[in-house]
């Protein structure tokens, strides 16, 4: 016998319609969850209003934070002026110094010709075209180098021109002991550059500068230098020796 399939067959329960009661619980549901969302926003505002600070609190602290505020504006300000003032007094006492070696490199060359002019004007001249050595300083340059600056001068009156050569040599101390080192050999070396020799050439009919970059050795403090002036005239050929003290460095 053939069996028939068709839609699955449920069994069913009839149960009264009692839409009163399924509003009421409906109703109830819905009135805890007023109640819960009531109850958690009274606790925010309890604990809300335990942390909060008073009316007079609040204007107290806000007083001091302004009065804190201010004591360090004026605080700052007052550290602007100092640095300012700071600066002004640091470069206004590096132009003084400038100005004070300046000075003494200008009296010492003022005395060194004072010198000149009174053997030139002495009975026994050894010194007749006036061969003197003027403004002397050293500053100091990056890398440990140091600028060097000699004017030699004549002071004798006169269009000749003078020829002759200089003997420059560095005296000072090193490992407790007198150390002399010629000119040439503190020169630094640069491409291109003509290399200072021993005698320095001298060429000139009033004056002429001396000036180039040294390297002085580790440990070596100079403390002054000896020059030698010969003329290369070959008649009585006149020779000026001097010595200077080593500057103190700019």
């Amino acid at each position: 016998m053939a069996k028939v399939k068709g839609s699955p067959v449920y069994r069913l329960k009839v149960v009264p319609h009692r839409p009163v009661k399924a509003a009421l619980i409906a109703l109830f549901f819905l009135s805890l969850v007023v109640a819960a969302l009531v109850a958690t926003y009274h606790y925010a505002q309890i604990l809300a209003g335990n942390e909060r600070l008073t009316l007079q609190e609040a204007q107290e602290l806000r007083a001091q934070l302004e009065k804190v505020t201010q004591e360090a504006e004026e605080s700052r300000r007052e550290l602007t002026r100092l640095q300012v003032g700071a600066e002004v007094d640091r470069q206004a006492g590096e132009e003084m110094r400038k100005r004070v070696l300046d000075l003494r490199e200008e009296k010492a060359a003022l005395e060194r010709d004072i010198d000149v002019y009174r053997i030139m004007t002495s009975d026994k001249n050894k010194n007749p075209k006036g061969i003197s050595f003027g403004v002397f300083s050293v500053s100091a340059l990056p890398d440990n180098r140091h600028q060097l600056k000699l004017v030699v001068q004549k002071l004798a009156e006169g269009d000749d021109d003078f020829t002759g050569q200089l003997k420059f040599i560095v005296v000072g101390q090193k490992e407790g002991q007198e150390t002399k080192i010629s000119l040439h050999e503190l020169v630094v070396s640069k491409v291109g550059a003509e290399p200072l020799t021993e005698n320095i050439p001298l060429n000139f009919k009033f004056f002429q500068n001396i000036e180039t970059e040294i390297v002085l050795p580790e440990g070596f403090v100079p403390s002054r230098v000896e020059l030698a002036v010969k003329a290369d005239t070959k008649r009585a050929p006149v020779t000026v020796e001097g010595q200077l003290e080593w500057p103190e460095i700019k």
